[in-house]
């Protein structure tokens, strides 16, 4: 990095200082009020939630708490989900009703623990853990559905109307159906499909037409070459298997490890964190469209990934609400590292999918990094100092980073491309550091869920 970008980001870190804390400067009375809220789920045994408003960016403990975790102990949550799920500003906010942890049996369930060795403690009974969010949006006592089952991770799909959870035992992708009332799940009879070894992820795309599971196949069958998964949605939630499904990554002679998905706000293209194939190579991107029957084929013929540097181990990854970056949350390295998408249209234009900016293309974080995500609740750019409630022209989103290793968040500010007009080395989408990292008040936390 030069020492003008360097110079420039440190003069917008400053600026997001003040302007988060309203030190040095004017603020009215709307300002403080919260677009969203974001809970933390703390995966070591005895596990707990924690609960912070999210005010552009700012994390803070929920008023009138004693900023405490709620125990979920024995049962401690990997993965949470929100219901329903947060429509990007500045659509009308739906309140979120319940937030749903994933809770694997084993005590090496969640891909930190499996890809690095990390357990999480005895073995407890598992299942899925309902959350009712109570009107101080913090949460009520936890209950526990399909229990006995070892799962990790779950996503709800867009309507709201479905759970799916991935099994980590029989290797098998579980639908739910939500009952909007109460939250409560029920299996949907003989609504169960196989999937691939090792399935660490699944996501369900904005438009609630496809779910995508991550077949890993690096532990069990470290020989074998990773793959996607692809299910259409029926109306009743059940699956069927997209033809072709699995879908194989990757060019000849090299086998991918796919870890981590994202989907585009658009449903047009998936992007796929993959390990490295041996020690000594690099972790990769995948960049793969999304075809009306929602089958995959390389964004870019010849071209299907970007590098990560050596020892990434991403094992999350985000894009922008807008579309235009793509983040991995790397726990080999402790980086986040950031991508210029190249894929906004499809088909996608010719050349490299991502492009990997020469100036801070990875962003360090204090310790092993969990789940990163994109904030969807951010308001649009203030146009003048009196609106209420509204984002920083400097600032085109903001990323949440969970810490592992030291039971923190950190957050940081996307950088927009207004801000960046006119001024050498500076380059749109990377991040800045906002604020210190808060404290979650429990032990490795991993999964997070944003909700209005």
């Amino acid at each position: 990095m030069t020492q003008s970008n360097k110079a420039v980001l440190l003069c917008l870190s400053c600026a997001l200082l003040v302007w988060f804390s309203g030190c040095g400067g004017s603020s009215t009375a709307g300002v403080t009020e919260p677009n969203g809220f974001l809970y933390s789920g703390n995966s070591s045994r005895p596990g707990s939630v924690f609960a912070f408003t999210v005010t552009t960016g700012a994390l803070t403990c929920i008023a009138g708490t004693t900023c405490s975790a709620l125990s979920t102990a024995p049962n401690a949550p990997y993965t949470l989900a929100a219901w329903p799920p947060p429509l990007p500003a500045p659509a009308a906010a739906v309140t979120t009703k319940f937030v749903y942890g994933s809770v694997p049996s084993s005590a090496l369930g969640g891909v930190i623990n499996r890809v690095l060795k990390r357990p999480l403690g005895s073995s407890v009974t598992g299942g899925i853990i309902l959350m009712p969010v109570k009107t101080d949006h913090t949460l009520d006592t936890p209950q526990m559905f399909a229990s006995g089952g070892d799962y990790d991770p779950i996503a709800v799909s867009p309507t709201g109307s479905f759970l799916y959870a991935i099994d980590l035992t029989a290797n098998l992708l579980v639908p739910f159906s939500i009952d909007s009332s109460k939250g409560t799940l029920t299996a949907i009879a003989q609504g169960s499909k196989p999937v691939g070894s090792d399935p660490f992820n699944v996501v369900v795309d904005p438009q609630g037409k496809f779910v995508f599971v991550a077949n890993c196949d690096c532990v069990t069958n470290p020989q074998n070459q990773g793959s996607v998964s692809v299910f259409s949605i029926n109306g009743d939630g059940t699956l069927s298997a997209v033809p072709g499904s699995p879908f194989p990554l990757g060019v000849a002679g090299v086998r991918a490890r796919p870890i981590a998905m994202a989907v585009s706000p658009d449903s047009k293209f998936l992007f796929v964190a993959s390990l490295a194939e041996s020690a000594g190579t690099a972790d990769e991107v995948y960049v793969e469209s999304i075809g009306a029957n929602g089958a995959l084929s390389d964004a870019v013929s010849g071209v299907p990934s970007a590098d990560l540097p050596v020892g990434s181990t991403p094992v999350s990854i985000a894009v922008s609400t807008d579309g235009n970056y793509v983040y991995t949350g790397n726990a080999g390295n402790h980086t986040v590292s950031f991508f210029i998408n190249n894929c906004t249209q499809s088909p996608c234009t010719a050349g490299a999918p991502l492009a990997v900016p020469t100036n801070n293309s990875t962003t360090p974080v204090s310790g092993t990094v969990g789940v990163i995500l994109t904030d969807p609740t951010n308001p649009p750019a203030c146009t003048s100092t009196t609106e209420i409630n509204c984002s920083s022209p400097n600032v085109s989103g903001f990323l949440y980073v969970t810490d592992y290793d030291h039971g923190t968040i950190q957050a940081f500010s996307i950088i927009s491309p207004a801000f960046c007009t006119g001024t050498a080395n500076c380059i749109p989408g990377t991040l800045s550091q906002a604020g210190s990292p808060v404290n979650t008040a429990g032990v490795n936390p991993f999964g997070l869920a944003i909700a209005h």
